[in-house]
């Protein structure tokens, strides 16, 4: 197994790649701009060699994580608007082609949308929500993209969800969204798709080429806990009034898409951003993650999204992949919540799992990640054997940000300190130049 871990500014993105070269994954898109600067150039080059993406998998709906593949969508969606117009009866032989690379085919999305995580609360949600995407026409593509960046910036993660969930519609760019075999079907037989991820008794490892992929959660509790939070947003004042007046420019995406109609186009995304106002009115509380096991070639990744390390435990029992009081060893965790102490702060749940090597994501914003953190995890895992090494997707060198650079360099010189002191056991590295690191 191959792993790449991107600078994603505070977010994540890491691409899987089978030891044959033959499969990916990719983990989340990390945030637009820096998906657009050091993560498409890179799938475009595996475009240009006939390459796919088999799956795309997004942990949960936050901007960090699910924003850079709304990114790689509407760029496919420009790319395909550029082919429209190039082919069709009455040819634009001048259209011009994107600026942006071209992403690979995508085989498959792995993403747990509204519709299903919150039953028949989803429509209010859709209706007012589902039109925020940059909606394209034939013509000045890259003003219409300069205005979806704008518009973006205005919206909530929950509108690119649903977003994300549109544009891989049969209506739209007609990606396969949650195809996985669930209880009762055999990894090889009839896949159900458009259902919720999420553990179930009796469900079996899912199989991509040689990747063996264990979903470990979320489990139906945390679920149940997403629904009443929902429930109770729906019911608060706030919640009715952010709906109602968004709700009046919903529905246009499809209409919209190839139109022509600029002027028209442009208005209705103003319309939306002006509706949509404080993106905080709208924020849900975090939806649980989708965390997985992947192994392959004698190698595993535990993905962990931003979950709490105890949905980890539970998910990992859950799943008969840790027994209850024992310890189990990956190859790579994937650090929760770009190293958090909300979310890493259970010393007794970081000796459940050791790891050989640990990634961390995020580039010091809110402090992620944290110093406490990374100490507690060198100090627990010196009480399991063999070395290990951190490794970080950013470092002061590739900042620009002051703050953010002052507390990566702090992350630097501790982790330094901590390897120095750890007999050797312990190394690290930090992606200090470029826009990718390789992990494995």
């Amino acid at each position: 197994m191959q792993i790449t871990a991107f600078q994603s500014a505070k977010g994540d993105c890491l691409l899987l790649t089978d030891t044959a070269g033959k499969k990916r994954i990719l983990v989340d898109g990390g945030m637009p701009d820096s998906y657009s600067a050091h993560v498409a150039p890179a799938l475009g080059k595996l475009r240009t060699a006939k390459k796919s993406i088999d799956l795309v998998y997004v942990s949960h709906i936050d901007q960090d994580h699910i924003g850079g593949v709304l990114r790689m969508l509407d760029d496919e969606v420009l790319w395909r608007v550029h082919e429209h117009q190039k082919k069709r009866e009455t040819a634009n032989p001048g259209h011009k082609a994107p600026k942006v690379p071209r992403p690979p085919v995508i085989g498959a999305l792995w993403h747990n949308a509204f519709h299903d995580i919150l039953d028949r609360n989803a429509g209010p949600i859709e209706e007012a929500l589902a039109a925020m995407a940059p909606l394209l026409s034939g013509a000045a593509l890259e003003e219409v993209r300069e205005a979806g960046r704008m518009q973006a910036d205005l919206t909530t993660s929950i509108g690119e969800a649903i977003r994300v969930s549109r544009r891989v519609g049969p209506k739209q760019l007609g990606i396969s969204l949650n195809a996985v075999p669930h209880a009762g079907n055999p990894p090889t037989g009839r896949a159900a798709a458009n259902k919720l991820l999420m553990v179930r008794a009796g469900q079996q490892p899912v199989k991509l080429g040689d990747f063996r992929i264990t979903i470990i959660g979320p489990t139906a509790p945390h679920l149940k806990k997403l629904r009443d939070d929902w429930n109770i947003f729906l019911r608060s004042a706030d919640g009715k009034k952010a709906i109602s007046k968004i709700r009046s420019e919903a529905r246009e995406d499809e209409r919209q898409l190839g139109a022509g109609d600029l002027g028209r186009l442009l208005a209705v995304m103003a319309l939306q951003a002006e509706a949509l106002g404080d993106p905080k009115s709208v924020t849900p509380p975090n939806l649980a993650s989708l965390m997985l096991l992947v192994e392959e070639g004698g190698k595993s990744i535990l993905l962990t999204g931003d979950a709490r390390w105890d949905q980890v435990i539970e998910g990992l029992e859950a799943t008969g992949r840790l027994q209850p009081g024992q310890t189990m060893t990956v190859d790579v965790v994937k650090v929760p919540h770009h190293g958090s102490q909300h979310n890493v702060g259970e010393t007794t749940l970081l000796e459940r799992v050791v790891g050989k090597d640990y990634v961390f994501c995020g580039d010091g914003f809110k402090n992620n990640p944290e110093i406490s953190v990374i100490k507690a995890m060198v100090k627990h895992r010196l009480k399991a054997p063999g070395k290990f090494k951190f490794w970080f997707n950013s470092s002061e060198a590739v900042l620009k940000n002051p703050d953010r650079r002052e507390h990566m360099r702090k992350v630097e010189d501790t982790v330094a300190t901590l390897a120095k002191s750890s007999g050797g056991r312990m190394t690290f590295k930090f992606l200090e130049n470029g826009s990718s690191l390789r992990v494995m």
